[in-house]
């Protein structure tokens, strides 16, 4: 392991000599370092784009902002207090109806933690 270290190191310096060799010295091509020259505005054409952009701007925040989104809600809607309260009423007359045939077993039924033990 250790003859294969130096070796492995003495490959990789050409490499990286030749990648720092290709680098460009770092100065700008005169025909491209600037952008070409742009017609001055006139302050009445600044006013107008400027009431343009107010207009557009307060439309803008007057209406959604960024996480004001409409949440989509986490829970049903809730039923209303008697029908909830139906549901439970049927729902226990058949747990009771079944428990008295012995369809479950120690009171409880077959998805019951105590019956999910390994």
């Amino acid at each position: 392991m250790r003859k294969i270290v130096p070796l492995v190191g003495a490959a990789l310096i050409p490499l990286m000599a030749g990648a720092a060799m290709a680098q460009s010295s770092g100065e700008v091509d005169p025909g491209q370092g600037k952008a070409p020259p742009a017609a001055k505005t006139t302050p009445a054409e600044r006013s107008e784009a400027r009431t343009e952009r107010r207009a557009s701007g307060g439309q803008a925040a007057r209406g959604p902002q960024m996480g004001e989104a409409q949440a989509n809600p986490l829970t049903a809607p809730s039923q209303p207090r008697a029908e909830r309260q139906a549901a439970t009423a049927k729902r226990r007359a058949a747990n009771a109806a079944a428990n008295k045939e012995g369809k479950f077993s120690r009171g409880g039924n077959a998805d019951a933690p105590e019956r999910q033990k390994p």
